[in-house]
C-alpha cells in the first residue's frame, strides 16, 4: 500500500497552519542605577490575525515598565 502522506507535505501543512511573524524587538531605557542609556531586546511572535503596531507598543510599554523599575 503506498504511502498516504510524505514528510515534507507534514512539514508544509504544519508551518501553513503557524503562519505568524518573529518580530526582533529592540528599545533603549534609562538605567535607574547610574542614569545610563541601555539597550533590551526581545522576540515577539505576532499571529497573522493580530495589529502589528499594537503588540509592539504594548511589548515596549510591558517591557520599559519591567526594566526601569530594576
Amino acid at each position: 500500500m503506498a504511502k498516504a502522506q510524505s514528510f515534507a507535505d507534514k512539514v508544509k501543512k504544519k508551518a501553513a497552519s503557524q503562519a505568524s511573524k518573529v518580530i526582533k524587538l529592540i528599545y533603549t531605557y534609562q538605567s535607574a542605577d547610574n542614569g545610563s542609556w541601555r539597550f533590551a531586546e526581545k522576540y515577539i511572535k505576532v499571529a497573522p490575525d493580530e495589529d502589528e503596531n499594537k503588540v509592539i507598543e504594548l511589548e515596549i510599554k510591558n517591557g520599559k515598565a519591567r526594566l526601569e523599575k530594576n
